[in-house]
């Protein structure tokens, strides 16, 4: 695992930086305490995983930067405080995972170890947090205006979710597929949506999004 480090604290990075040289599973790490151009630095490097220093404000910028330019990098915060908002906060700015400020050692590599494999580690509490907080975005993002599916709509909206023809949906309801275009240009109108491929998104999104209202 190749690892580049970014604090504008010189002694923090290098200090971190000599701790995880002496870790069997790094191959190689690098710290930096210049922001200007970390990306294209990341790249050269060939960093497997990029932590950063939340404690600078400029890291938030940083690290949308390097995971624009290399998706498959692990982005990594550090020295997180385990509290909602801040874990919240970290998501938000595309972090892959973060390093709480109480973490040890053995568990700050095991949550390199596994931001390279893809998984992130979090406190039960802040995992319920982030569950809740994705459900009220979710309900949030549900178009409010006119939103009021009648009980067949709802039934169309259903089908189109599985991918149904309109000749489908007609043979199902026993109605004629005039009718059915009539009730999918209805949903689509008021689900604020542009195709019936969009429903079914909308639907994988937000279960509740069909509800009576």
């Amino acid at each position: 695992m190749r690892v580049l480090i970014y604090s504008p604290v010189r002694l923090f990075g290098e200090c971190l930086a000599a701790f995880l040289a002496s870790a069997e599973q790094i191959d190689a790490v690098a710290p930096e305490h210049q922001v200007d151009d970390l990306d294209i630095k990341a790249m050269e490097f060939g960093a497997d995983v990029v932590l950063f220093d939340v404690t600078a404000p400029e890291s938030w910028a940083a690290a949308g930067l390097v995971k624009a330019l290399c998706p498959d990098m692990a982005t990594v915060a550090v020295a997180v405080t385990e509290v909602a908002d801040e874990v919240l906060a970290c998501a938000d700015n595309g972090f892959d995972a973060y390093v709480p400020r109480t973490a040890r050692t053995d568990q700050m590599l095991d949550i390199l170890r596994r931001a390279q494999l893809g998984e992130t580690v979090c406190d039960p509490r802040i995992a319920r947090t982030l569950f809740n907080e994705l459900a009220r975005r979710h309900t949030a993002s549900v178009p409010t205006e006119d939103l009021h599916l009648t009980p067949r709509e709802i039934q169309i909206a259903r089908l189109l979710g599985r991918g149904a023809a309109n000749k489908e949906i007609a043979a199902e309801l026993h109605l004629s597929v005039a009718t059915i275009k009539n009730h999918v240009h209805s949903v689509l109108r008021k689900l604020e949506v542009g195709s019936r491929a969009q429903v079914a998104g909308l639907l994988r999104e937000n279960p509740l999004a069909l509800r009576l209202r």
